[in-house]
């Protein structure tokens, strides 16, 4: 969905949005989840001198994978979007040498706004970057590759201290 700018009246523009998850999984391209529907977003969108506000919530499905175990978790993401975009004149369009204040702004160029893009962008930002299947997955056998949330591995488990760090075990606290 993509909205005009010169179509955002002076009071705003509200949006209610359903998307279908396929329609943004073709959007975020290859990713490491993966996006269910649906997608909803309840946003406003807001005008004044040369920057567009976009406000709002969104919710989504998502079908992730543990971290851990590597089993596949379906998670919710419930995200609040403030973006503010500052309209690119002709003239900054040009190469120029980027200023501290530059690199913190988002640029639009053009007269839309893509919608989908800016759900697409607020999942990516929301994922869990480790997402667990739950709070006590034990995972994989790192040697046998089992997963110990179903049974215990017959695997030796073998102490592995640094050298450069051996003798930090041998060192006693006093206690007073």
């Amino acid at each position: 969905m993509k909205v005009d700018i010169c179509d955002i009246p002076a009071e705003g523009l509200h949006l209610e949005i359903t998307e279908d998850g396929n329609e943004l999984q073709a959007i975020a391209g290859e990713v490491d989840f993966l996006i269910l529907s649906p997608v909803s977003a309840d946003l406003t969108l807001l005008k004044s001198e040369g920057e567009i506000f976009v406000r709002g919530d969104m919710t989504a499905p998502l079908k992730l994978q543990c971290a851990r175990c590597l089993k596949e978790v379906e998670h919710r993401i419930n995200s609040r979007i403030d973006i503010v975009y500052t309209l690119t004149p002709e003239h900054k369009a040009k190469e120029k040498e980027l200023t501290l204040e530059d690199v913190g702004a988002d640029y639009l160029e053009g007269d839309e706004i893509d919608i989908n893009a800016v759900l697409v962008e607020q999942l990516s930002l929301d994922t869990p970057m480790q997402p667990v299947c739950r709070p006590d997955c034990k995972g994989l056998c790192p040697k046998c590759g089992a997963d110990l949330n179903q049974r215990e591995c017959s695997c030796i488990v073998t102490e592995h201290t640094d050298q450069k760090f051996a003798m930090l075990k041998e060192l006693k606290l006093n206690k007073k």
